[in-house]
């Protein structure tokens, strides 16, 4: 009669690799193109954070009507400027 053999099957530990990578880690295992990251964020005067937000400047996140996203996305596009600059313009105005 033949003996089966017992495989055990190890689970990746997911949750050490997310909180490395929301802590600005890389899970890249490439260590050369995460370094010519660094270098062009440090070059361009950048935190490196997810999403390369410049520094004294944070993220926001907001719902909006959809109508109104699209005049906001217009507007910024006929001044030749950024959504975030029109709203950081409205809100320096308004507050």
């Amino acid at each position: 009669m033949a003996t089966s053999k017992k495989v055990s099957i190890l689970k990746p530990n997911l949750a050490a690799q997310a909180l490395k990578f929301a802590s600005g880690g890389s899970t890249n295992t490439t260590k050369g193109a995460d370094e010519a990251n660094t270098q062009k964020v440090a070059q361009k005067g950048l935190k490196q954070v997810s999403g390369l937000v410049p520094n004294g400047d944070v993220r926001l996140t907001a719902n909006i009507r959809e109508d109104l996203h699209l005049k906001l996305k217009i507007h910024a596009a006929e001044q030749r400027t950024t959504i975030g600059e029109v709203l950081e313009q409205l809100l320096a105005k308004h507050l």
